[in-house]
């Protein structure tokens, strides 16, 4: 994982650090081992610029599918005939 990564991950998990004023930030910034374009990218917050320089992608999508509304209704009836045969016991 590059440092830049690790940088922005640590700064995501650590709420102190996501909120340091802008003298530390800039400092912690200059103190990485990281190629000086990449530096000024994260001093100026330019997150395109960053992008392209670490080769991430334009664009990501998360998709999420739910069941149909017709797999849903057959779902209880499933249930409920399955409980109808097994024998009960008394």
């Amino acid at each position: 994982m590059s440092n830049v990564i690790q940088f922005l991950e640590s700064m995501g998990a650590n709420a102190a650090m996501a909120r340091m004023p802008i003298p530390d930030y800039e400092a912690a910034v200059a103190a990485l081992n990281v190629e000086e374009n990449q530096r000024d990218s994260l001093r100026r917050g330019d997150a395109k610029r960053l992008g392209d320089q670490l080769n991430g992608r334009d664009t990501l999508l998360c998709l999420v599918f739910s069941p149909s509304e017709e797999e849903e209704r057959k779902a209880p009836d499933q249930e409920e005939e399955s409980s109808e045969e097994e024998p009960k016991a008394e």
